[in-house]
């Protein structure tokens, strides 16, 4: 029986014909893949954000550290749903976007215990955090010490020897 391109769909699928009726799934796989390794040493993403998306997202995170951040508004942001943001954000970062804003607002901690002489407290409101207590455990969990032990052999000496007298 010879099956015209119209009449294919009436079939089932097992015995339509393909464009290349010779190839089976895994040749098929094999080109898709022999095509993408075409780009050269250029990074091919699949899936993951945009380059402008990618951008607005971290300036977003950056600039709004202080307060809380919720994925609907980093999707907005992307003008992606919360769960393909995710997805995307996972594929691109490597993270979740939740666990980047903890690890963001870590770095800017650090940032401002080695530049200031501001209190624990302070610091753990200027980067996001709702009380020193919940920013102490966050902070000893993505660094391995308390925020206070990290601080000392970190300060410049300046700072060291005005604090200790």
């Amino acid at each position: 029986m010879t099956v015209s391109p119209a009449m294919s769909f009436d079939l089932p699928i097992t015995e339509r014909r393909s464009a290349r009726p010779h190839e089976n799934a895994s040749d098929r796989n094999a080109r898709r893949n022999a095509h993408s390794a075409d780009a050269g040493d250029a990074a091919v993403y699949r899936g993951g954000l945009t380059t402008w998306q990618r951008r607005r997202v971290v300036s977003y995170v950056e600039e709004n550290l202080s307060r809380s951040i919720r994925i609907e508004e980093m999707a907005s942001l992307a003008r992606l749903s919360k769960s393909h943001f995710s997805r995307a954000f996972r594929e691109s970062f490597g993270d979740s976007p939740y666990n980047y804003v903890l690890v963001r607002r870590v770095a800017r901690a650090k940032e401002l215990m080695i530049a200031t002489r501001a209190p624990l407290s302070e610091i753990a409101l200027d980067c996001g955090m709702c009380d020193q207590a919940h920013f102490c455990r966050v902070f000893k969990r993505a660094v391995g010490t308390s925020p206070d032990r990290w601080r000392r052999p970190n300060m410049p000496e300046q700072r060291t020897a005005m604090h200790q007298e």
